[in-house]
């Protein structure tokens, strides 16, 4: 599977859709999330991957998606993977230095929480 996320990231990189330093820092989460979960759902990761690309790319440029829709969000909030996807987002963050806006964690977390369940 990692072989497909990394085809993936560098498909976006030659491109030009991302910049090298996102699809580096894409192919560090890659690495950490198939060591803390061998298990995890190629297609779940494939979503959580693409938008942490687009998420990064975005915050590099300074543009943001739309916010995520409240209810969606505090739906999210209630399922039991959330806490544990806050604290992989928070550590995945933590792993570069571009600075995401909160749209775009919202948006992370709803991910990871799909990928955890």
């Amino acid at each position: 599977m990692k072989t497909e996320m990394y085809e993936r990231i560098e498909i976006l990189q030659v491109n030009r859709v991302i910049s090298e330093k996102v699809a580096d820092y894409a192919k560090r989460i890659v690495d950490r999330i198939l060591l803390e979960m061998p298990e995890a759902e190629q297609e779940k990761l494939e979503m959580f991957i693409t938008h942490l690309a687009m998420a990064g790319k975005r915050a590099e440029e300074g543009t943001e998606e739309n916010p995520i829709d409240e209810a969606i969000l505090q739906g999210v909030k209630e399922e039991e993977a959330y806490e544990q996807a806050i604290v992989l987002r928070d550590q995945f963050l933590s792993m570069t230095d571009i600075k995401f806006p909160e749209t775009e964690k919202d948006f992370l977390s709803v991910h990871l929480c799909n990928l955890l369940s």
